[in-house]
């Protein structure tokens, strides 16, 4: 089964709940999309997924927001929750990670990189930049570009010290 969640122009937070609570629920998920998380948001509270979701193959995760859309001030400190996935979590099944809204910068570099970690099958993911706005012009669309220079050092980055053979595509 496939499941959507769309963050969109709410701020919307997942307190997730111990996985044997959940699994029973998400044990047939093969495909999760969650879109238009906050940029500000760390990534790692959406390992409960893995956790939870043994049969996962495909995971997108986007992280588009233009500067048209507006955030309340009283939002700003609630983009933090971190949250640990099990030390020993190996998930099987996961073949795809995308994630769209790419920037090269710690917090999703080391995000990636831990599932890289945690998930042993993957084959391949898949990183592409910010689209551009249909509401507005915030997004240049070369912004999201990326040279081939950049492209060799991301990847070189992801993969360091890595035993993965994990293909990585950057559009």
């Amino acid at each position: 089964s496939n499941r959507c969640l769309g963050f969109g122009t709410r701020m919307i937070w997942v307190q997730p709940e111990h996985p044997k609570h959940l699994t029973a629920t998400f044990r047939n998920l093969t495909s999760v999309a969650l879109i238009n998380i906050f940029p500000e948001c760390d990534l790692s509270w959406t390992l409960f997924i893995l956790e939870v979701a043994p049969a996962l193959q495909n995971f997108d995760l986007s992280r588009d927001r233009p500067s048209c859309f507006n955030i309340p001030k009283e939002s700003a400190e609630k983009t933090t929750m971190v949250w640990e996935p099990s030390k020993d979590l190996k998930h099987l099944n996961l073949k795809l990670l995308q994630i769209f809204g790419f920037e090269e910068e710690d917090k999703v570099t080391n995000y990636i990189r831990l599932v890289m970690e945690r998930a042993v099958g993957l084959k391949r993911i898949k990183l592409r930049g910010e689209l551009p706005c249909k509401k507005c012009d915030a997004i240049d669309p070369r912004r999201s570009q990326v040279d081939e220079a950049r492209r060799i050092r991301i990847k070189e980055r992801l993969t360091r010290g890595s035993s993965s053979s994990v293909e990585i595509i950057m559009c």
